[in-house]
């Protein structure tokens, strides 16, 4: 099953009944109890806290909130997602899921990004944003005309968030006489008006590292395609006066075969958002959870036979040897297929599964398989071991 990750973005409140789900999860346990060691915030608290007036902390709160909604997929679900997009700050959930930042510096990341936007919304006045629910193109059309409102969000095709100067906003909806609900967010996001924040974020994170060897790939909501590693700290600035290309974003994971999306919010929002999609499953809730347990069944049950050893011979059988040492061929792919082979049954220490994906990697690499297939076929084996 090709399946894609959706993760939310600022606003979206946690319910005390979600986070007792992950109350019972040691993991997600844990990393509330990192942010709150690292930030020295009570995040805990903020998690189901109504914190629509300060971004700083619903960026932190929302950041840390998905985090333990993806322990929750990996624990209940387990099956690789081949996609991970992110709305807006879920973005940095979604790099986080990839490994391309640890969950350390995504929390790092997060605040400096709440920070910088928090400033930036006190040092103006009257900003807001609107759900408007006309189609994108419609709305980005009549926004290029008009000074002061933007089109931020582009979300579904009912569904436009625009932003701006409340008075803008209000006139703009009463002249092409559209309707719409503001939004309880007192900043204008992913316009023009975070220029400055979004300078601030891209100095910050000068000292900031980042892996571009992926466990899964992320698609940019601001390309709406594959996420543009070659300059992630540019990216992230860029994303925050950029428009969230929601739909467009959703649109590129169809068309490259996701066959089930599930939303990650806490409230099923993207279900609802995208109620004319089939295949985009709740994930907030013990009954959610348990429709989706059984759409995927027969895949979580497969999954579950296989361990480390069993896949990683997968995935040397099924790959083409390109290389021409027979000697080689003998002393490496042989020998090394057979020495993972006599593990099978073993429960796997983490040193196996760093020896195990070790081994792998130079079979393959002996195979002559290309780097990029041998990056995602190791990263693809780490996810599922955990």
């Amino acid at each position: 099953m090709n399946i894609a990750l959706l993760l939310p973005g600022q606003g979206t409140r946690f319910t005390e009944q979600v986070k007792e789900l992950w109350l019972e999860s040691p993991e997600a346990r844990g990393l509330i109890e990192t942010a709150e060691r690292q930030l020295g915030y009570p995040v805990s608290e903020w998690l189901t806290s109504d914190l629509s007036k300060d971004t700083h902390k619903a960026q932190l709160a929302t950041y840390v909130g998905s985090m333990c909604m993806y322990q929750l997929y990996k624990q209940q679900i387990g099956l690789y997602p081949s996609y991970v997009l992110g709305h807006s700050l879920g973005e940095l959930t979604a790099l986080t899921i990839a490994g391309a930042v640890s969950y350390e510096e995504g929390l790092q990341l997060v605040d400096i990004r709440g920070k910088a936007m928090k400033a930036a919304i006190e040092q103006q006045e009257s900003l807001g944003m609107m759900a408007v629910f006309a189609a994108p193109e419609q709305v980005e059309a009549l926004a290029a005309g008009w000074d002061e409102v933007y089109a931020a969000n582009l979300n579904s095709e009912l569904q436009t968030v625009i932003s701006g100067t409340r008075q803008a906003i209000q006139e703009f909806v009463k002249h092409h006489q559209l309707e719409g609900v503001m939004l309880g967010v007192n900043g204008a996001f992913h316009t023009p008006y975070m220029k400055e924040a979004a300078e601030q974020v891209y100095e910050q994170l000068d000292g900031l590292s980042f892996s571009t060897r992926l466990q899964t790939q992320v698609i940019s909501n601001k390309s709406a395609e594959l996420y543009d590693f070659t300059n992630i700290r540019g990216e992230i600035a860029a994303q925050m006066v950029s428009p969230v290309r929601w739909k467009p974003s959703v649109d590129y994971a169809l068309s490259k075969g996701v066959q089930l999306f599930v939303d990650l919010s806490p409230n099923g929002m993207f279900v609802k958002m995208f109620k004319s999609l089939d295949g985009v499953f709740a994930f907030h809730s013990e009954e959610t959870i348990s429709l989706l347990r059984t759409e995927l069944k027969d895949d979580i049950e497969v999954n579950r036979h296989y361990d480390v050893f069993s896949r990683a011979l997968g995935i040397i059988v099924s790959t083409k040897n390109n290389g021409t040492d027979a000697e080689a061929y003998d002393n490496i792919v042989m020998s090394g297929y057979n020495r993972i082979k006599s593990q099978i049954g073993k429960e796997a220490s983490p040193e196996d599964i760093r020896q195990t994906l070790s081994l792998l990697e130079l079979i393959l690499s002996t195979k002559e398989v290309p780097a990029d297939e041998i990056a995602e076929y190791c990263n693809r084996l780490a996810w599922k071991i955990g």
